[in-house]
């Protein structure tokens, strides 16, 4: 009898100890997380011969049961490509900006996701407004496509809030149609590499 009270106490202990720290998790895993990102952009293809590296922002919003694997992110993003320097001859030298805003809805798969640090895939679909502009030639072209995206990133969980790095393929169909970007690509495709912080 003493010892099944022993037991029955230290149990109730461990609990009162352990009740604290489950809830704090709870809150910090919160289905719904919002977040930002930012870093470079780096265009592949027929795309890398027209543009430079740029840079990226965007927001995002991330929808989860804490410790299930799968979840959906909503992103919006910012991509800014300063376009290379072309020479028509006689000292006619000049180059296109690039913008594209897009909106992608994703499915994310986490890896280990009740550790505190985590590798994930992403992959989803989305619409590309994609801008060229060049003010030497008075051009300024615009269109919104469909497009695709996948990658793969890496997320580590702190207190009250968690980092990520993440690296995604991007492939806008027909992409290449608006400013006329490129005759043979008929898809624009670039690689954003962000960084990012969701809370």
């Amino acid at each position: 009898m003493t010892r099944t009270a022993i037991t029955a106490a230290v149990l109730g202990l461990v609990l009162f100890a352990t009740a604290p720290s489950v809830s704090a998790q709870a809150v910090v895993s919160s289905p719904v997380r919002f977040g930002i990102m930012g870093g470079a952009t780096v265009p592949l293809s027929d795309f890398s011969d027209a543009a430079k590296t740029g840079w990226n922002a965007g927001i995002l919003m991330n929808i989860g049961v804490p410790l299930v694997p799968v979840s959906f992110r909503i992103d919006g993003q910012w991509q800014q490509l300063k376009g290379k320097n072309f020479d028509y001859g006689k000292g006619a030298v000049t180059h296109d900006d690039f913008r594209i805003i897009d909106g992608t809805a994703n499915v994310v798969y986490t890896f280990g996701a009740a550790l505190p640090t985590k590798f994930y895939l992403i992959g989803g679909a989305g619409v590309y407004n994609v801008r060229v502009k060049n003010n030497d030639f008075d051009l300024n072209a615009s269109g919104t496509k469909f497009g695709l995206n996948g990658g793969v990133g890496f997320k580590f969980q702190l207190t009250g809030f968690s980092t990520f790095i993440e690296a995604r393929y991007h492939n806008v169909i027909h992409g290449t149609d608006i400013g006329d970007v490129s005759g043979n690509a008929k898809s624009l495709q670039f690689v954003p590499i962000s960084v990012g912080i969701t809370f």
